[in-house]
């Protein structure tokens, strides 16, 4: 009893396992194009060839029922009107029963047209595997039956089979085609969602970054307005005070900056799904928790990367240049991750043991960060190609922009942000 209940186990889950297998068969068979529209072509097509032949009495040599026989090589494209296994299905079908009345040549006469729209709309609507196979399937059929039949026409099944072979190659083709274009399309479409993810982290990081400056500044802000009240002297005071306002200045343009965030965040949150990682770094930052970045420690952090890339093996030349104080404390946290990123791209692409330049430039109305170096040949042993998605994200939040390309086989990245309006920070 338990051998026979074991059994009978098996046979069903065999049974599930082919059933799993036909449906996702099917599933991969594309519909037909044009929709409606396109399934009453063929319909009509069928329809006004199988009256056109009637109309002349092609039918009248097959004897007792004629007229129904001459339907038989258009039944196919009716059938292919439902999808393309229905319309390989009958067509086989219909290449048994003509056979089986003997091969007359109007009937595979008949055949040829319907059977060229059919072969190749049903290999190009396929998936790759049965697409091959059908046409060697039809043509391995018919060949068969000629032998079978007595008397076949020779003329007309040759006719037939050239035919069927042409409608072959040509839906093969056109599957070819069609299967490249929706690669590319996933591709795409896998491209954008990476980059949506990348753009969400950003803001998530920027968002927090943002969220401990501020809260930072308003603690600076209260603290002042504290100590002015204990302070006598009028010049002291006065100084206080426009601290304050400096302050609270460069704390409404970074509450704008997280609003936009928080916004952006909305907006985007079903596009981007989980959050993504920008990649390996060149250089290890600390955790962003309530401390900011103060001029020093950028100028640190691009000595840092500069450091990295010439233990490396490149040759770097670093530039520094204006007044860093001048650079708010939310834009250098935003540099920080820049200067990384712009390290790292130079080595997954750069040319080894190149020239490599790197800057940093304060000037009046904009700070930009600047790198250049020689393009290699080699792919990169790892790339997410997201660095310059991250970038663009993050300076997007400050107004500024990113530009990026290649001349005279060297790839410069240039990253500019705005500094009009802005306070100095302390």
């Amino acid at each position: 009893m338990e051998f026979v209940t074991m059994s009978i186990t098996s046979t069903g889950d065999g049974t599930m396992s082919d059933m799993r297998n036909w449906t996702a068969w099917t599933a991969d068979i594309k519909p037909l194009p044009g929709g409606i529209v396109g399934r009453l072509v063929l319909v009509l097509l069928a329809l006004i060839m199988y009256v056109g032949d009637v109309w002349v009495g092609s039918g009248d040599s097959f004897g007792k029922y004629g007229a129904l026989k001459l339907a038989l090589p258009y039944l196919p494209l009716v059938a292919l009107s439902l999808g393309a296994l229905p319309g390989a299905a009958l067509w086989l079908a219909c290449i048994c029963i003509i056979a089986a009345v003997g091969m007359p040549g109007a009937l595979l006469a008949g055949l040829v047209f319907p059977s060229v729209i059919v072969v190749a709309g049903s290999c190009y609507l396929l998936p790759w595997r049965q697409a091959v196979l059908f046409p060697l399937l039809g043509e391995v059929v018919l060949f068969f039956l000629y032998l079978l039949v007595p008397n076949a026409p020779l003329f007309a099944v040759a006719m037939v089979g050239v035919f069927v072979a042409f409608a072959g190659v040509a839906g093969l083709s056109l599957n070819a085609f069609r299967r490249r274009h929706e690669s590319s399309t996933k591709r795409i479409e896998d491209l954008e969602v990476e980059q949506a993810k990348i753009r969400a982290n950003e803001r998530t990081l920027l968002a927090h970054e943002l969220h401990d400056i501020v809260a930072h500044d308003v603690t600076i802000i209260a603290m002042q307005a504290r100590r002015a009240e204990f302070v006598d002297d009028q010049k002291k005071t006065s100084e206080i005070l426009e601290g304050i306002g400096n302050s609270a200045q460069q704390t409404l343009q970074d509450l704008r900056s997280l609003v936009l965030l928080l916004k952006e965040e909305d907006k985007a949150s079903d596009a981007a799904g989980e959050s993504a990682t920008v990649g390996p770094s060149i250089i290890d930052l600390a955790e962003l928790s309530g401390e900011t970045t103060t001029a020093v420690g950028l100028v640190h952090d691009l000595d840092a990367v500069a450091d990295a890339l010439q233990s490396s093996g490149y040759e770097v030349k670093l530039t520094v240049q204006g007044e860093v104080a001048r650079i708010p404390a939310s834009l250098r946290q935003a540099l920080r991750r820049t200067i990384r990123e712009l390290g790292t791209n130079v080595l997954k692409h750069a040319v080894p043991a190149s020239s490599v330049e790197v800057g940093l430039y304060v000037r009046e109305g904009n700070v930009q960060l600047l790198a250049t170096n020689d393009i290699s040949d080699e792919k990169p042993i790892v790339s997410s190609k997201t660095g310059l998605e991250a970038m663009r994200a993050r300076c997007r939040v400050f107004g500024g922009f990113v530009e990026a390309g290649e001349a005279d086989r060297e790839w410069t990245t240039s990253v500019t942000i705005p500094l009009d309006g802005l306070s100095k920070a302390n």
